[in-house]
């Protein structure tokens, strides 16, 4: 009777690429004719906005623009505050060896730092590295036999592949809108000088075809009253909805968040004051579903009686080995630096090195700090770089070799407290860590067996094989046409798995008289 093949379909998402690169930015401000003069650049922010990524051969191109904010102190009798902005174009490659237009790419983008330089009282110069990150994944479908049915004493070699079974990836927008008043004792806004503003997940639940987000944005807002900066962080919780059609209770999710656009209006309270801050951030929302699943494919087939004709086919296979989220502790004692008061600090993690070591996962960073502040004694506002440097140690059970970390690090939380001249920095970092290993294997497309019957009579009774380097017990049966059981029986095996090289093996001829 001819053998019947039962398949299935593997549907595995693979990382193709990921690959790091910067770009300078370079351009100038110039101040028009209603802004005084410059006496001094207190600060300059840009935001990165990709506007648009393509995948041709071995490149991810991308487009984006980076919006620039610089703050000065004019050189009018009465010091006041001014800002200015303008916005500067890029086009990079990021090239990844391997990558074709079938595939998805994601480009995330952050500045490293940015230098100015006054050229004369009315022209700031600009430059800034910004750096992208580029990662390129593929969704993959692989047919497979996974039984055999009705073959003649056929033996099977199984194999398992452990991967991830995407149902879906969705992107959606949130926008959280919130108005709210500055304390009673803090003076009128004149004007907005710096809104730094994160956003990071709470929680986030899977339920039948939709993800529940939980989740926070932190605004952190400088602005200019009174003849003074003054400072205010807000906290704003909000809920969305990510629709995932086929998404069931008991699978996984991932949730990663963006900040992409952020808009204030300053208004007038119910006195007539300008301390309302109406303040609406744009967050996109990526979720994925998946499940971890393990599936037993056949990679190799023999018949002990009859010869069967194979044809064979090599797939590699991303497994995705680990995929944990390790939140780390960050703290930092800042003493000596002449702080009087803290406007604000933004942070940046940066990852510098990642890599397994006994039966641990070690990454190293750094937080990059810039600190807002006014000086003591002098009275001067002030910016101030610092890196703080942090490893994490995950524990994890024994990974085999040839394995691919990869860390996407981000700022959840910052906190500070200034007290004596101490300034204490308390931040959580959150790290996502995706363990990977490359598997190839040669899977069976086509398997037909033949008439032609295998002829052991003219073997001797007894066959006796040294173990060579490398060896297992599936070669050395299929080789004899014998099975693994039987070999395991005639030697008194305990452990199949492990053979030693120069060890004896004795093969019994089995011959089948029927035929």
């Amino acid at each position: 009777m001819a053998m019947e093949l039962v398949k299935d379909v593997l549907k595995v998402e693979e990382l193709k690429g990921y690959q790091e690169t910067q770009t300078l930015i370079e351009t100038e401000i110039y101040l028009n004719q209603l802004k005084p003069d410059i006496e001094k650049l207190l600060w300059t922010d840009g935001k990165v906005e990709i506007l648009n990524t393509k995948i041709i051969r071995d490149k991810i191109i991308t487009n984006g623009i980076v919006r620039f904010k610089s703050v000065y102190k004019s050189k009018e009798e009465e010091v006041n505050i001014y800002t200015l902005e303008t916005t500067a174009d890029f086009r990079q490659e990021i090239e990844i060896e391997g990558i074709t237009e079938e595939m998805a790419a994601e480009v995330k983008a952050n500045l490293e730092y940015i230098d100015e330089e006054i050229k004369d009282e009315r022209k700031v110069s600009l430059k800034a590295v910004v750096n992208l990150i580029g990662k390129v994944e593929q969704t993959n479908t692989i047919e497979i036999i996974k039984e055999i049915k009705e073959g003649l004493n056929l033996q099977v070699l199984r194999e398992k592949i452990k991967y991830k079974d995407v149902y879906g990836k969705e992107d959606s927008y949130a926008l959280v809108k919130e108005a709210f008043e500055v304390e009673e004792y803090m003076p009128p806004i004149e004007d907005i000088l710096k809104v730094s503003i994160h956003a990071y997940e709470k929680e986030s639940t899977l339920v039948e075809d939709r993800i529940i987000v939980s989740g926070v944005v932190e605004a952190s807002i400088i602005y200019y009253g009174e003849n003074r900066l003054n400072s205010v962080k807000k906290e704003l919780p909000f809920n969305h909805f990510l629709d995932m059609p086929g998404a069931l209770r008991e699978s996984e999710c991932q949730v990663d968040m963006e900040v992409v656009d952020g808009e204030y209006e300053i208004r007038e309270n119910m006195n007539g004051d300008y301390k309302v801050l109406d303040l609406e951030s744009k967050i996109r929302i990526t979720g994925k579903v998946y499940e971890e699943k393990e599936k037993e494919v056949i990679v190799d087939a023999y018949s002990t009686k009859k010869k069967i004709n194979l044809e064979k086919e090599e797939i590699k296979v991303i497994e995705n080995i680990k995929d944990i989220t390790h939140r780390e502790k960050v703290e930092k004692d800042l003493n000596g630096k002449a702080i009087k008061e803290v406007y604000g600090i933004d942070g940046t993690p940066i990852i510098l090195d990642s890599r397994y070591l006994e039966e641990k996962i070690v990454v190293e960073g750094i937080l990059s700090l810039n600190l807002f502040y006014l000086e003591e004694g002098t009275e001067e506002i002030s910016t101030l770089k610092e890196e703080v440097p942090f490893k994490s140690y995950i524990s994890t059970e024994e990974l085999k070799q040839n394995i691919a970390i990869n860390v996407e690090a981000s700022l959840e939380t910052l906190d500070y407290s200034l007290k004596n001249d101490n300034l204490s920095i308390d931040a959580s970092i959150k790290n996502r860590v995706l363990v990977n290993r490359e598997k190839k294997t040669n899977i069976i497309n086509k398997i037909e067996e033949t008439d032609e019957i295998i002829d052991k009579k003219n073997r001797p009774s007894i066959t006796v094989y040294i173990v060579q380097k490398g060896d297992v017990l599936w070669d050395i049966a299929k080789r004899y046409n014998t099975t693994v059981e039987e070999i395991v029986l005639s030697n008194n095996i305990n452990n199949p798995s492990i053979l030693m090289p120069g060890e004896k093996i004795i093969i019994e001829k089995n011959v089948d008289f029927a035929f």
